[in-house]
């Protein structure tokens, strides 16, 4: 039973979970101090969040596939934003693993206070969560199966969830699986959450 429960909270157990986002006035400053509010949406197909740490294996293991999106789907206007969620980094810190590993090219935000966890109800890194402008969570999980469970990683990518949802999304689709189980990195409460 213990093993159950943590398993459920290492996978992201997203029972619960926000389909709309409550607070779309939610305003937060990236690396260089200038203010975004992802939630507002004018221009854009929608924000695409990824939660991450500088220092979880598997949210490192996805920096190459970040970039990738990032290329690939920032022209096909949406916002991509790096979102860190670790209370303890410091802004020298996010800098620094921004540069080393190649995601210079995105808005990073320091989610200190967990601003952004609680409106999305991302659980652990890397998760992405995509709102659309009527704040509605179009998609909510993994980035794909290259982890499909803790401990194990596979050689061949076959399902890309993000991209598929995307994908249907760019071209005015529904988009057919909405939430998957990401596997990560558990993202604590602050203290007094």
């Amino acid at each position: 039973m213990l093993l159950t429960s943590l398993s459920q909270l290492l996978q992201g157990n997203d029972t619960a979970l926000p389909e709309v986002i409550e607070d779309t006035a939610v305003l937060v400053k990236d690396i260089n101090n200038l203010e975004h509010r992802p939630f507002k949406i004018q221009t854009a197909k929608g924000t695409v969040l990824f939660f991450v740490t500088q220092d979880c294996p598997i949210s490192n293991a996805y920096s190459p596939e970040l970039a990738r999106l990032n290329k690939e789907y920032g022209s096909e206007k949406f916002d991509l934003i790096l979102v860190y969620v670790d209370p303890d980094v410091s802004i020298s810190e996010i800098h620094t693993h921004v540069k080393e590993y190649g995601l210079s090219a995105f808005t990073a935000v320091w989610d200190k206070t967990h601003d952004l966890v609680r409106a999305t109800g991302a659980t652990v890194t890397p998760e992405a969560v995509v709102v659309l402008p009527d704040s509605t969570i179009a998609y909510r999980g993994r980035i794909d199966n290259m982890y499909p469970a803790l401990g194990q990683r596979r050689r061949v990518i076959t399902e890309k969830d993000l991209r598929n949802a995307l994908n249907s999304i760019i071209k005015n689709k529904a988009v057919q699986t909405t939430r998957t189980h990401p596997i990560g990195c558990f993202i604590p409460n602050l203290p007094f959450d």
